[in-house]
């Protein structure tokens, strides 16, 4: 914590008995003047009365001094002497009236004297010990001469009209002469010291020193008053010199309470510093002045030596001057030279300098150039990078943009047609997946290599990201301009693509908008070629689409779906329904969990349209996570109501199959509703399996050995690869509907199932006849040997609590479709 600086004197608070005393000495002062103006009583009780008066002004003048002291950190001894001083006046005081009024008969000199002149000693000290500003030796002798001359001067008057007096008067007593001159000369010891002070100053005038200043002028106009009216045998108690005493206590006292001003006593006394040039010859002229108008008089020889001593410590000023100027000169001669010597050397320093400058400036100049053309080199390729693909050098989706509005400028003016090619890789994941990154990189450069051979130098190919490109062909007077270029794009996609040591195969499927037939805005064919590039996916891939109104309606009906989805998983509209696995005996082993959407704005919304949009979003993430938890809750309910379930089944999206932590989600769901992991199956599709069949079975061994049961759905609709079968750990095969309900209509159907139905077998697999619609279809699957048939003949998929145990569905067709459905 820092610490706070000490106070200031003016923040010290002055204490009390400080002020009580200052208070009665101010109060003493008032009555004295009013006791000297208007005098009360008899002659004697007069005298006793002016006699004793003042004694407590000095008093009380000392001891506020003593303890204003400690608000003067750095004067405080000073203060304590001219306390000291008060005091010993007071107490000198004590003793002349002890002497006068007890006594009848004060002699002169007598003990009281030593109080008033310890006292002239103790100001003399305590000025001196103020803080004051410092000379150097010089100065000071120069100071001291200055004020030698005007102490001189003041003392050839002060030998007029006072000294000589006092010498007369005490003619023959040599002890009082020497007290009574001690007076004056100790009121010029305080005079010279007042100048001494004084003259070291400059600054603008102070409280404090202004009080100090004044109570002593006030204490040598009493002295000075006392010694000549002493001498002349007419001063009388009680008179005006009395009250001068003490003005000049009481004004020490009010200065204690005053803080210093700059840190030196009478700086502030500008005017007569500003004067200090010209004091010593005014004070010589005022001494000639005293010495014509008393020529010839009484005590004229001593105004004449005192004259001579003052034009003889001016002459000795002036010859310090000189002094002092010839030693200013010669200062002022060597530093010339040491300053000419320096700025030689140092204008050498410099003409060398200029020299190795100049030598430099050529190479800094060439420096220069190549760091500009470096610079101008740099912008220009972060120019380019900022509207250019860094893999393939392509315009980005910015540029594209750019070029797209200037062309449609140029057509307007040329009244010609634009078309915008929205290009994505059929195939680019799977080179991806089993290739790497590298490779897939080399292919998206190969690509965009082909794309420019296959448009003209006015057109524009850009790469918006991934596997995505577009193309802007301009000045064009058909469609079918667009199409013939469309089509020579799919020609050069489907030819093989060099990659290394192996080769690689992907198609394209491209969206075109045309301007101006389907929109007069750059985004707006961008995002209609988007449009017929997925319903070009929807078709096949590898082809071409051409935009449609109808697209659009499709789009915005998408972007409705995706927003409601966004909000159906926390507003409670999704939720799982269960359609039973039977056994050969017709028992319920067993219920595949499957989603439904009831959208309040959509209605009931179909899992083979919602679950297409969220596996593009990514919501299937955390939809997945929702039927996974929600179909072990379940499991566990039935369970706890006696219902003698084997297991549970749970399709697994794609998307949250590779999820990085999934094999914990599931073993998160098990743990929470205490389930083993033979308890729940899984099921996977051919399609995610031969994507990454290395990933896919690392994650399924670590499945596996939870306990958890996998099976293959729809099996023999995908590209199937047998090899797979014998490396994965798979538990189950599910034939897929569109072989079961082909029985009864296509023997080759039968022959297919009967063999699946064998290789499972053979393999050591479970076998699931999923889709049985009727009793004929349901004894042919039960005749090949499958372990558990699932269906609408058996039971509809349908809330937990309509859950069909009998197995004697109501028959019909079951909806092809989604996994999920």
């Amino acid at each position: 914590m820092p610490l706070s600086p000490p106070p200031s004197p003016s923040r010290i608070p002055a204490p009390v008995p400080g002020r009580v005393a200052f208070a009665l000495c101010a109060l003493l002062l008032g009555l004295h003047a009013l006791w000297v103006a208007f005098p009360q009583g008899d002659a004697l009780t007069r005298l006793w009365v002016s006699s004793l008066i003042y004694i407590p002004t000095f008093v009380f003048a000392g001891l506020s001094c003593i303890w204003n002291a400690r608000r003067h950190a750095h004067e405080r001894a000073a203060w304590r002497t001219l306390g000291a001083g008060l005091l010993s006046f007071g107490a000198g005081q004590i003793l002349y009236a002890y002497l006068l009024l007890v006594r009848q008969d004060p002699p002169f000199p007598s003990v009281a004297d030593i109080g008033f002149l310890l006292a002239l000693a103790l100001y003399a000290w305590g000025f001196l010990r103020f803080e004051h500003a410092a000379l150097t030796r010089w100065d000071t002798l120069r100071l001291g001469v200055d004020v030698a001359i005007i102490m001189a001067a003041v003392g050839v008057y002060a030998w007029h009209f006072v000294l000589r007096g006092v010498l007369a008067a005490y003619a023959g007593e040599p002890l009082a002469a020497v007290i009574g001159l001690t007076y004056p000369v100790g009121d010029l010891l305080l005079l010279s010291i007042l100048l001494l002070i004084s003259l070291r100053g400059g600054a603008c005038p102070g409280p404090r020193e202004t009080l100090l200043a004044a109570g002593l002028l006030a204490l040598i106009v009493a002295d000075q008053a006392f010694i000549v009216l002493g001498a002349a045998g007419t001063y009388q108690e009680g008179s005006w010199p009395d009250v001068f005493w003490a003005l000049g206590a009481t004004l020490f006292a009010a200065a204690s309470f005053r803080p210093a001003q700059d840190h030196a006593l009478f700086a502030p006394l500008a005017a007569l510093h500003r004067a200090a040039l010209f004091l010593p010859y005014v004070a010589l002229a005022a001494a000639f002045a005293l010495l014509v108008a008393t020529q010839g008089g009484p005590g004229g020889q001593g105004v004449l030596w005192g004259t001579v001593l003052v034009t003889a410590l001016v002459v000795v000023r002036q010859v310090l001057a000189f002094v002092d100027n010839a030693r200013l000169t010669a200062q002022l001669r060597q530093l010339s030279g040491e300053l000419e010597g320096r700025v030689q050397r140092r204008t050498a320093e410099l003409n060398r300098a200029n020299a190795a400058l100049r030598e430099l400036t050529g190479d800094l100049e060439q420096k220069v150039r190549e760091r500009t053309a470096e610079l101008e080199a740099s912008q220009a390729r972060l120019a380019h990078q900022a509207q250019h693909d860094v893999l393939t050098g392509l315009p980005n989706r910015a540029l594209f943009q750019d070029r797209l509005e200037r062309g449609i400028a140029t057509a307007v003016r040329e009244r010609r047609r634009v078309a915008v090619l929205f290009i994505d890789l059929d195939g680019f994941k799977a080179v991806n997946d089993t290739l790497g990154h590298a490779a897939g990189d080399e292919l998206l450069r190969e690509v965009a290599a082909r794309l420019q051979d296959s448009v003209r130098r006015n057109d524009t190919v850009a790469r918006l990201g991934g596997d995505e490109f577009t193309v802007m062909l301009l000045s064009i007077h058909s469609a079918q301009d667009a199409a013939l270029v469309a089509a020579k794009i799919l020609e050069r996609l489907r030819q093989p693509i060099a990659l290394g040591g192996a080769q690689a195969h992907v198609t394209g499927s491209i969206g075109v908008s045309l301007y101006p037939d389907d929109g007069a805005d750059a985004q707006d064919l961008q995002r209609f070629a988007d449009l017929a590039m997925y319903r070009a996916k929807q078709g096949g891939k590898n082809n071409v689409t051409f935009y449609a109104p109808e697209m659009n309606a499709a789009g915005t009906a998408r972007s409705s779906m995706e927003l409601g989805l966004r909000g159906a998983l926390e507003g409670g509209e999704l939720r799982v329904v269960y359609q039973p696995l039977h056994d050969l005996s017709g028992q319920v082993r067993g219920a595949e969990a499957l989603l439904r959407w009831q959208s309040a704005a959509l209605g009931n919304v179909s899992p083979a349209t919602f679950i297409p949009v969220a596996e593009d979003t990514g919501l299937i993430i955390p939809i997945g996570t929702f039927v996974l938890n929600e179909a072990c809750r379940q499991l566990a309910a039935w369970r706890e109501d006696g219902r003698a379930l084997e297991r549970i089944s749970v399709n697994v999206s794609p998307a949250q199959f590779v999820q990085g932590d999934f094999v914990d989600v599931v073993r998160r769901a098990l743990q929470t509703w205490r389930l083993q992991g033979r308890d729940l199956e899984l099921e996977l599709t051919e399609r995610m399996i031969l994507r990454d069949v290395k990933g896919v079975a690392r994650k399924m061994a670590e499945l596996r050995a939870m306990g958890v049961r996998l099976s293959i759905d729809d099996f023999g609709t995908g590209n199937s690869a047998l090899n797979y079968l014998m490396t994965l750990p798979v538990t189950t095969l599910k034939v897929d509907r569109t072989f079961v309900q082909a029985l009864e209509d296509s023997p080759g159907a039968y022959r297919i199932v009967q063999a699946i139905v064998a290789l499972g077998h053979a393999l050591g697999l479970d076998v699931v006849a999923e889709g049985v619609e009727t009793p004929a279809q349901l004894l042919q699957v039960r005749d090949l040997g499958v372990e558990r048939t699932q269906g609408f003949l058996l039971g509809r998929p349908g809330p937990p609590e309509e859950l069909n145990w009998e197995g004697t569905g109501e028959g019909g067709k079951e909806k092809g479709g989604d996994h999920w459905a």
